[in-house]
C-alpha cells in the first residue's frame, strides 16, 4: 500500500513540476514543491487503502483488599462474646477506617449468602466458605488483589471444605480467627432424622445422634416428649473425650394432626454451651394414604430418587418391561418413566389411561420412549425426533416466571450447576398451555425448551425431558450435604400431582419453614368448570398453638392463582383455615406447617483455628488472632507483593481516524500553496 501510494505521489508530482514547462521556480524550490506533493498526494491515496495501524496503550492498576466478615451467630456463641459484640467492633471500626485510608478496599460479610459489608450484628444461622471463595475468585479474575483478609471461625455448615478451593486460589488469604479456639467439655445433640409425614396408627422411628467432647466416664440422660409429657428415655454412658452415638425412638402415631417432639440430653457439670443440647421436631400425622404405580421400562436409579422423596403416607407399585399392568383405577398417580416402550403393551396401557381420565400421570421421557405412541398419551406435546439419532447432555436453569407452585429463587445457582440430563434429539411442538419450572441449556445455550413442566387439560400432568436425575441428588450432597432443593423440587412436583381439585382449591405450603425464612403459600382456585379463577377474595388465618396468636391475611392475586408471604414466624407449630366465596359456593380449606429454629450454628462453639490455619498457609497468607488487627495492618504496609501493575495493551486502529494525520495533510498542502504563492503561481 505504502509503495503504490508513494507511486501515485511521484506520478502527481511529476506532472506538475516536471513535464509542466509552465512553471518557472529554481532547482531548489522545484526539489521542495515535489516533495510536498509528493507526499500529500500519496497520503491521500494511502488513506484510500484505509490501513490499519498498531498502537500500545499502558494503564496502572492500584492493588485492591478484599475485607470479608462472617455474620453468622456462631461467632458470638462463644465465652467471648460480650468481647465480640462490644470492644472487637470498635477495633474491628478502626481497623477499616486505617485500611481505607491506605489502600483501595471492597469490604463483603458472608454467611447464609455473600453481599456487601454492612453493620455486623451476627445473625446468619448458616455458614458457607466455599460459597465466599467461588463468588471472590469470579468477581475478581485477572484483577490486581494485594490480599483477602478473611474474618471468621473457620465452621461452615454449608457447601463443601473451604480447604479445597484454598489450593487453587489465585490472591493470597490473610485469615483472622475468631471465636473461642479452646475446647470446653460439650455434649450435644448433632442430628435427628425422622420422617416429616407419617400415616396415622404407623409406627415410626427418630433417630437421634449424640456426640460429647471431654466428658469421658460420664453419663448423660435423653428424654423425648410430646408437649411435656415424657414418651421415653435412655441413659448414655460416655466411654471416651471423643464420643457419639446413634439412638433410636420407636413412636407410634395415634392421631391425626402435628405431632410437637421435644428432645432433649442433660447438661453436665462443666459445659459452657447448653443450646446445642435441645432439638424440637414437628411430624405431620396424615389419615390419608396414597398409592403410586410405576411403570417403567427397566429397573432404574432415577425410581429410586423419586422414592427418597416420598413419605411414609405413599405406597409405591413398580411394573417393569412387559409385566401385566394392574389396575390404574386402585392409585393416585402413575409414573411413566421411558414409557411407552418397544417392550410394554401400549395398547393395554393406552386403555386404561382412557378409562381413568383423571389419574394425575408423571411422564418421564429418555431414550427408550417411543414419541409416536406417546403423543398418543396425551395432547400437551407433540414430540418428534430431531435431525440426529443423538443423546444430548441437557442441564437444566430455573424459570424465574413459574407460577404453579411456591420455589425458592435461592436455589438457581445450585441447579445450574446440576450435572446434564441425557435426553435424545427431539422437535417439542407445544399444543396446549403448560408451566415449566425447569428449562433447557445445551452446550452454553439457554433456550425456552421445557425440562421440567407442568400442565393441566383435566388430567394433571407433569414432564421430565432427560434421564439421570439420582446424579442431581449425589451432586447435592456433595455441595451441601443435604438433599434439600432436590427434594422439594419433586416432592412438590409429586403433591401438586397428588393434590384432588375437586373442591375448587389448591393449597400449596411446606410443611417446615425454617425461622429464618419467609413462610411463603400459594392457592389455586378454579371454577365449576375446572378453570383457573382469582376474582374472589382470599382470606387465610393462621394460628400459633403454643401461644394462641392469630394472624390474618389476604391473598395477593397473581395472573393465575394467589401467594401469601407471610414473612417470618416465631418457632412453633401453626395451624391455617383458608375461605373463598365463589358465586353460591364457599371454599373452605385448612392445614397445618411448623416453623422450626435452625440450630445449625449452635451445634459447633469452638473455632476451627487449624482450618484458618491451613487455608493462609495454602494461600501463602498469615493466621492472626482477633486481637492482633494492627500486627496485620503492619504486615499488609509491609508486604512486598501489595503494589501498583502496569498493564500494556496494543490494538489495531484505523489511520483515518487519527487526528494528527489530518493536520499534517493539511500542514504539507498550506506549505505547498504559500511557496506557489509566494514566487508567483496561484
Amino acid at each position: 500500500m505504502i509503495a503504490l501510494s508513494l507511486l501515485a505521489g511521484l506520478a502527481a508530482a511529476s506532472f506538475l513540476y516536471v513535464r509542466n514547462k509552465r512553471q518557472h521556480y529554481g532547482k531548489a524550490l522545484t526539489a521542495i514543491l515535489f516533495a510536498l506533493r509528493t507526499l500529500v498526494v500519496g497520503l491521500v491515496v494511502l488513506l484510500l487503502f484505509n490501513p490499519l495501524i498498531r498502537q500500545k496503550f499502558s494503564s496502572v492498576e492500584t492493588p485492591t483488599i478484599i475485607l470479608a466478615h462472617d455474620n453468622s451467630s456462631s461467632v458470638v456463641l462463644c465465652k467471648d462474646s460480650v468481647f465480640y459484640k462490644k470492644d472487637y467492633l470498635a477495633q474491628l471500626e478502626q481497623f477499616r477506617k486505617d485500611l481505607n485510608a491506605g489502600f483501595q478496599t471492597d469490604e463483603y460479610l458472608f454467611g447464609e449468602e455473600v453481599r456487601d459489608f454492612e453493620p455486623l450484628d451476627f445473625s446468619d444461622q448458616l455458614t458457607d466458605l466455599s460459597s465466599l471463595l467461588n463468588t471472590l475468585n469470579r468477581r475478581y479474575y485477572k484483577r490486581n488483589v494485594g490480599a483477602v483478609l478473611l474474618f471468621s471461625d473457620g465452621i461452615y455448615n454449608r457447601g463443601f471444605e473451604p480447604e479445597l478451593l484454598a489450593e487453587q486460589f489465585p490472591f493470597p488469604i490473610h485469615t483472622v480467627v475468631l471465636g473461642d479456639t479452646m475446647p470446653y467439655p460439650d455434649l450435644a445433640i448433632r442430628n435427628v432424622h425422622y420422617n416429616k409425614v407419617v400415616s396415622l396408627g404407623a409406627t415410626f422411628p427418630v433417630r437421634v445422634t449424640v456426640a460429647a467432647l471431654d466428658l469421658a466416664g460420664r453419663k448423660a440422660l435423653l428424654t423425648l416428649k410430646e408437649g411435656g409429657n415424657l414418651l421415653e428415655k435412655r441413659e448414655i454412658e460416655i466411654p471416651s473425650n471423643r464420643f457419639s452415638k446413634e439412638i433410636d425412638f420407636m413412636i407410634e402415631a395415634t392421631k391425626k394432626g402435628v405431632m410437637a417432639l421435644d428432645i432433649e440430653v442433660s447438661g453436665i457439670e462443666g459445659e459452657e454451651q447448653l443450646l446445642n443440647n435441645v432439638r424440637h421436631i414437628f411430624i405431620e400425622v396424615l389419615d390419608q394414604k396414597y398409592k403410586l404405580l410405576c411403570v417403567a421400562a427397566s429397573p432404574h436409579p432415577d425410581l429410586a430418587a423419586l422414592r427418597s422423596v416420598l413419605n411414609d403416607n405413599c405406597e409405591v407399585d413398580f411394573c417393569f418391561g412387559k409385566e401385566t399392568l394392574p389396575e390404574f383405577g386402585n392409585y393416585d398417580l402413575v409414573i411413566l418413566h421411558q414409557v411407552p416402550t418397544v417392550h410394554t403393551d401400549f395398547e393395554s396401557l393406552k386403555a386404561q389411561l382412557d378409562k381413568n381420565v383423571k389419574l394425575p400421570v408423571f411422564f418421564i421421557v429418555g431414550n427408550e420412549t417411543e414419541r409416536d405412541m406417546l403423543n398418543k398419551l396425551q395432547k400437551v406435546y407433540g414430540l418428534h425426533s430431531g435431525a440426529t439419532n443423538t443423546l444430548l447432555d441437557v442441564k437444566a436453569h430455573l424459570n424465574t416466571s413459574f407460577s404453579t407452585f411456591t420455589f425458592d429463587n435461592k436455589s438457581e445457582q445450585l441447579i445450574a450447576k446440576y450435572p446434564p440430563l441425557a435426553l435424545p434429539h427431539l422437535e417439542i411442538n407445544t399444543l396446549q398451555s403448560h408451566d415449566d419450572l425447569l428449562l433447557q441449556e445445551v452446550m452454553g445455550i439457554k433456550s425456552g425448551l421445557p425440562l421440567l413442566s407442568f400442565a393441566n387439560d383435566g388430567r394433571k400432568t407433569a414432564f421430565l425431558f432427560g434421564t439421570n436425575v439420582w446424579r442431581w441428588r449425589l451432586f447435592e450432597y456433595y455441595q451441601n450435604k443435604n438433599h434439600d432443593v432436590f427434594d422439594e423440587m419433586f416432592s412438590k412436583t409429586l403433591k401438586y400431582l397428588l393434590l384432588s381439585a375437586n373442591d375448587g382449591s389448591a393449597i400449596y405450603a411446606k410443611e417446615t419453614y425454617y425461622s429464618n425464612e419467609p413462610v411463603i403459600i400459594t392457592a389455586e382456585l378454579r371454577n365449576p368448570n375446572n378453570e383457573l379463577v382469582t376474582e374472589p377474595e382470599l382470606t387465610i388465618q393462621i394460628e400459633n398453638k403454643v401461644t394462641g396468636e392469630q394472624y390474618d391475611y389476604t391473598f395477593a392475586k397473581r395472573e393465575h392463582d394467589y401467594e401469601l408471604n407471610a414473612g417470618l414466624l416465631p418457632e412453633g407449630l401453626y395451624t391455617y383455615k383458608l375461605q373463598a366465596q365463589m358465586g353460591e359456593r364457599r371454599i373452605n380449606a385448612n392445614g397445618t406447617f411448623s416453623v422450626v429454629a435452625i440450630g445449625i450454628e449452635a451445634q459447633q462453639l469452638t473455632a476451627d483455628i487449624d482450618r484458618m490455619r491451613t487455608i493462609a498457609r495454602l494461600t501463602n497468607g498469615n493466621c492472626y488472632a482477633a486481637r492482633q488487627l494492627d500486627q496485620l495492618a503492619t504486615d499488609l504496609h509491609n508486604d512486598p507483593r501489595i503494589t501498583s501493575v502496569e498493564h500494556y495493551e496494543s490494538r489495531f486502529e484505523d489511520l483515518i481516524h487519527s487526528k494528527w494525520i489530518f493536520f499534517v495533510l493539511i500542514g504539507l498542502a498550506a506549505v505547498e500553496w504559500l511557496l506557489r504563492k509566494m514566487f508567483g503561481s496561484y
